[in-house]
């Protein structure tokens, strides 16, 4: 009962950053640039004055990975989705959304998913 009534409920916003890392693994890039790559994500999401859950796709051309269970449950929840590129072109975005460059990232690798506005 207790399972049905929760599943009503918003998910609890954390009291910390937390960003949750997919792909990371598989894209091929070293520990110094991978851990640059989070340490700024963090810091500008805590400069943003965000303080919840967010996510960080590492898309790699090469072993692309299935996203779609951290999609829908990021998007449910409104929770930002970032990708880094690690290839030369970005996955295809869900059905409604576009991944928004983000330019004050220096290597221009960052995108951040946003939903397409309806005209």
């Amino acid at each position: 009962m207790w399972k049905q009534i929760r599943a009503f409920l918003p998910a609890p916003k954390p009291s910390q950053l937390n960003i949750s890392s997919h792909g990371q693994e598989a894209c091929g890039l070293p520990f110094e640039q991978i851990k640059e790559v989070m340490e700024w994500l963090g810091l500008s999401l805590i400069a943003a004055n965000y303080r919840a859950n967010a996510h960080i796709i590492w898309d790699s051309p090469e072993n692309p990975i299935n996203l779609g269970s951290v999609l829908k449950k990021g998007l449910k929840r409104n929770e930002p989705i970032f990708l880094h590129r690690c290839g030369d072109r970005t996955m295809s975005p869900p059905t409604g959304y576009y991944w928004r460059l983000m330019p004050e990232y220096l290597t221009l690798r960052m995108y951040q998913l946003e939903r397409q506005e309806m005209q």
